[in-house]
């Protein structure tokens, strides 16, 4: 199933303020150019490999299967993508809440985690 999904606080730039209580600077992010929809993955993944986020932090792992990478990024410190790399297959997860992204980052079995309280949550697939 495709999921085309709006792009939050695209195109103005919120009253945000970091974890740490500092004015973001819309001019250090990207989040404003954000295209309305994320229609399929790679149009995903460009995007953020081309854009900065207000918020953008990264899991790695050494091993060669199961999860072996997640990245979180986010326009407003609240909702964001999260980007998992899981059998060397990339996936993306809009509208992650942050504190659901904290608790993946606290866990002590990823997998677990991602079986239990990401897999089946709605995701961008590639257009075929």
């Amino acid at each position: 199933m495709l999921w085309g999904i709006q792009a939050y606080a695209q195109h103005q730039d919120p009253p945000v303020t970091d974890p740490q209580n500092m004015k973001v600077e819309p001019g250090n992010t990207d989040c404003h150019k954000l295209p309305d929809t994320l229609e399929d993955l790679t149009e995903a993944l460009s995007a953020f490999e081309n854009y900065r986020f207000y918020y953008d932090q990264s899991i790695k792992t050494t091993r060669r299967r199961g999860l072996m990478q997640a990245r979180f990024l986010s326009c407003d410190f609240s909702t964001g993508y999260l980007v998992v790399r899981y059998d060397s297959v990339d996936q993306v997860f809009p509208q992650v809440s942050i504190s659901l992204w904290k608790e993946f980052q606290a866990t002590s079995d990823i997998d677990g985690f991602y079986f239990k309280r990401i897999e089946k949550l709605p995701k961008i697939t590639a257009n075929e």
